[in-house]
């Protein structure tokens, strides 16, 4: 009940098996200094949800709050973890040493959130093996600039409780505020935002969205992703961002391929025999990452996303 905070110069470890239940308005806070290890294992993940054990509770949004890692937190690890029905899984709080990542996970879940599944602002994240699905906003959104690398994950949003008008995938790197009834944008380096082996997907037309504003460093990247990007009306055309066939930028992508996903509205987001991303993978994204989210071991050439695909039983 309420927010347990992690206090500058702590650390808190959570082991495989842990279950931890938030009751609403309640979470984690990981403060300046401090660190979280969450130590899950593929057969005997850690399980944060809410405190509402009733079935028809079990995939509800927004039970709980967030797990927070605030600015200057260093050396967060989450692996082998399942997040569900929180407000927003987890918050990223800005960069510090964008040699060493603020946060490394792996084989990680998060489902049904409110409003962002992870969400990094002016931040640094390394994702393997991450799925996020059902957020009311995006599920992964980059902002404020940072630097990120995600390899072998899968980005979906097939959110519907509500209107969503944020893609799965939001990149930025600027804030806004008023000063004076004038709107003030400042901009903030995005030194990477990298995208290897990945699945962007969802129930919108358009499911990455890439912002820039003039002014800093934005650099980005994506190699061998399966992505949604619907263009049907043209409106971003003209947009350089959006140029796919740019390689500096895109390189072996496929536009709007069939993901198969065997149940994306139950959270299910393994791929079957019909998918688009089979044997599709960059090789050397592979070989960082050669089991997938289950501890199968990847082929070579692999498929894109965090699973390796299956046949589905009728």
């Amino acid at each position: 009940y309420g927010y347990c905070a992690v206090p500058e110069n702590k650390s808190l470890t959570i082991e495989a098996g842990t279950n931890i239940h938030f009751h609403a308005n309640s979470g984690l806070i990981i403060s300046k200094k401090a660190t979280l290890s969450i130590n899950g294992e593929v057969s005997n993940e850690v399980i944060i949800e809410g405190d509402r054990l009733e079935p028809k509770f079990s995939e509800i949004p927004g039970q709980w709050g967030t797990i927070w890692l605030r600015a200057g937190s260093k050396n967060n690890s989450i692996k082998n973890t399942i997040i569900k029905n929180a407000s927003i899984g987890i918050i990223s709080d800005s960069i510090g040493d964008i040699l060493s990542p603020t946060l490394t996970i792996k084989n990680t879940q998060i489902y049904n959130s409110s409003n962002f599944g992870l969400l990094g602002r002016e931040t640094t994240i390394e994702g393997e093996n991450l799925v996020i699905n059902n957020s009311g906003q995006s599920s992964l959104a980059c902002i404020i600039g940072g630097k990120y690398n995600f390899t072998h994950s899968t980005f979906t949003n097939f959110w519907n409780n509500s209107f969503r008008e944020f893609p799965s995938v939001l990149i930025n790197n600027y804030f806004t505020y008023f000063e004076n009834n004038t709107q003030i944008v400042e901009t903030r380096n995005l030194y990477a935002a990298n995208f290897t082996n990945c699945i962007i997907d969802g129930s919108n037309n358009v499911e990455l969205i890439i912002d820039k504003v003039e002014g800093s460093v934005f650099n980005y990247s994506f190699k061998n992703n399966l992505l949604k990007f619907n263009d049907y009306n043209s409106s971003y055309s003209t947009i350089p961002e959006y140029d796919f066939t740019n390689t500096t930028y895109y390189l072996e992508n496929i536009l709007n391929g069939k993901a198969d996903f065997k149940s994306p509205q139950n959270n299910e987001l393994v791929i079957g025999e019909k998918s688009d991303a089979i044997n599709k993978a960059n090789t050397q994204g592979t070989l960082q990452v050669s089991n997938d989210i289950l501890g199968k071991l990847r082929t070579f050439p692999a498929d894109i996303g965090a699973y390796q695909h299956i046949i589905f039983e009728n």
